[in-house]
């Protein structure tokens, strides 16, 4: 046994050796590309300092990487497009679930409620049938059919005249399940308003005398504004459009940002001293030889 040993070592830690570097490798493509972008949105502190489109491409880059993680739903429901929803029905199998605890991508009926406005559970097979007949429609479409549902007739984008229709959805003080409204009606109204060009200070000093539920339809829509601002450059219905608050988004880069100019850099930086350690060792190695 000890002879087969030492005449076959070398082979057992070659394999050993390709082993530990195989799974290195796989270790690696986890956690440096599967898991990246999970490792940035996750974390509070990177959130706090990066924009929300920011986090948004991430949470975006993580999903298309194979890691729907349980709550990105939330962010597909408030930013995702047509083609996210998509994406999602694509997805869907009959007869499971949609929910916390479907058997396919968590809380996915709650984003394609966002991005519909229409609530039909939490039920695959409601949710496809709804897509088989829908499907063709635009976003736009799904979101004022949605309205329709719920007895409210509102054209994308809304008339002037529509406007405090809109904020008596935002203003519904209901807090009985049976009676209020879902959170994807209220969140779809704020967006309608919003992304039509809604100034709520003007409309305030324009009618002072208004009813209790316009007045907190109002103050609905001040805390939705500040938490998702049409400045973020998401979320943006197709008749709406950014304000020009985006940084640098869209415009001509800082040659200090551009890749070029961070290639060289780089290159400069670890190119020089790379090149001096090399020209020191070939001066030692020659050393050596005249020796």
């Amino acid at each position: 046994m000890m002879t087969w040993i030492r005449k076959h070592w070398r082979g057992w830690i070659r394999f050993a050796a390709a082993v530990l570097f195989g799974a290195g490798l796989f270790c690696g493509y986890w956690w440096f590309y599967k898991l990246a972008p999970l490792r940035k949105t996750l974390d509070s502190e990177w959130v706090a300092l990066h924009a929300p489109r920011v986090y948004w491409r991430e949470v975006q880059k993580g999903i298309h990487r194979g890691m729907w993680f349980h709550d990105d739903a939330f962010t597909v429901g408030l930013y995702g497009d047509k083609v996210w929803a998509e994406w999602i029905m694509a997805r869907v199998e009959p007869g499971t679930g949609m929910g916390c605890v479907g058997e396919g991508l968590t809380h996915s009926a709650t984003a394609m409620k966002y991005i519909t406005n229409h609530d039909l559970g939490e039920e695959a097979n409601a949710w496809l049938s709804w897509w088989r007949e829908n499907k063709s429609k635009t976003q736009v479409e799904w979101i004022a059919d949605g309205f329709g549902k719920h007895g409210f007739e509102i054209s994308l984008p809304p008339g002037y005249g529509q406007v405090p229709v809109l904020l008596k959805i935002l203003g519904n003080p209901e807090t009985n399940a049976e009676y209020s409204l879902p959170g994807g009606i209220k969140y779809n109204a704020f967006r309608a308003l919003r992304d039509s060009g809604f100034n709520p200070v003007e409309y305030a000093l324009e009618h002072s005398s208004v009813s209790s539920e316009i007045k907190s339809g109002l103050i609905e829509y001040l805390r939705m504004e500040r938490l998702w601002p049409s400045g973020n450059g998401i979320g943006i219905l197709s008749f709406g459009s950014p304000k020009d608050d985006l940084g640098w988004e869209g415009r001509p880069l800082p040659p200090l940002v551009t890749t070029r100019f961070q290639v060289i850099a780089n290159a400069i930086v670890f190119g020089l001293p790379v090149l001096g350690a090399a020209l020191f060792l070939l001066s030692v190695r020659q050393g050596h030889a005249e020796i």
